[in-house]
């Protein structure tokens, strides 16, 4: 039984010692996981009644437009403060969770109140994918992490709001269109959030949000079917960082 833990322990330690010399510093995080069941379990309860929530309002009158967004928004943004109470390899658990589940109530018609819309999309299906890319990219860094997930719970939103209510000059994307009217106004909440992150930490770079809000809008604008949830995120990060200073 010694021989055996201790052949377990030197082959650890041999596996350590070669993800750091191949550079590869996510084996360290994750070896050995690291997950605290507990805070796991909280969060995806409190998600989870997210998902109710916005079922409950669907089922009493509520359209399927105003639900999935309130969930997109609700959820994206908590995101923004969940590095600061949970582990990556935790973060990672629930990312799969939620995309499993999503998946699952899609292909047996439940949850109405995220799936139930007309326009054919899977936004809802790799939205948990794109904030785990943007946390992926910006950990150690949560302020980059926390712009990229305000981003995508208040300038996607917005965008889709108000290209629906303005008329404006649109063009075709996959599955789609998008708008004038709807990327300005991405980027002027995107503006908004990056002056607000950096007055937070003390240091607005002016030039630096305008144009990081210009890439992001850039990038909304030209993907359809929902799939821009998760280049959005996972640029803003990386943007946060080298931008932003975030």
């Amino acid at each position: 039984m010694r021989y055996d833990l201790g052949r377990q322990l030197i082959l650890a330690d041999r596996l350590q010692n070669s993800s750091r010399r191949l550079g590869m510093h996510w084996l360290d995080t994750f070896w050995p996981l690291d997950i605290r069941p507990f805070a796991l379990v909280i969060t995806a309860v409190a998600q989870t009644c997210l998902l109710a929530a916005v079922e409950i309002g669907f089922r009493r009158g509520l359209g399927p437009e105003t639900t999935r967004q309130v969930a997109h928004v609700v959820g994206a943004a908590s995101v923004a403060v969940l590095p600061l109470f949970l582990r990556l390899s935790e973060l990672v658990l629930l990312a799969a969770f939620f995309t499993a589940l999503l998946g699952w109530t899609r292909a047996r018609h439940l949850l109405s109140s995220v799936h139930g819309i007309r326009r054919v999309t899977v936004g809802a299906l790799v939205f948990p994918a794109g904030l785990l890319l943007a946390v992926l990219l910006g950990w150690q860094h949560p302020g980059a992490i926390a712009y990229a997930a305000l981003v995508l719970a208040t300038a996607d939103p917005a965008a889709a709001v108000v290209g629906r209510r303005f008329k404006s000059v649109a063009w075709p994307v996959m599955g789609g269109h998008k708008t004038v009217a709807g990327s300005l106004a991405f980027a002027l909440v995107a503006v908004a959030i990056g002056l607000l992150m950096g007055a937070g930490a003390g240091d607005v770079r002016l030039l630096a949000v305008f144009g990081a809000a210009l890439v992001l809008a850039f990038i909304e604008g030209s993907i359809g079917y929902g799939l821009d949830n998760v280049p959005v995120p996972a640029v803003a990060s990386l943007l946060g960082t080298s931008l932003l200073g975030l």
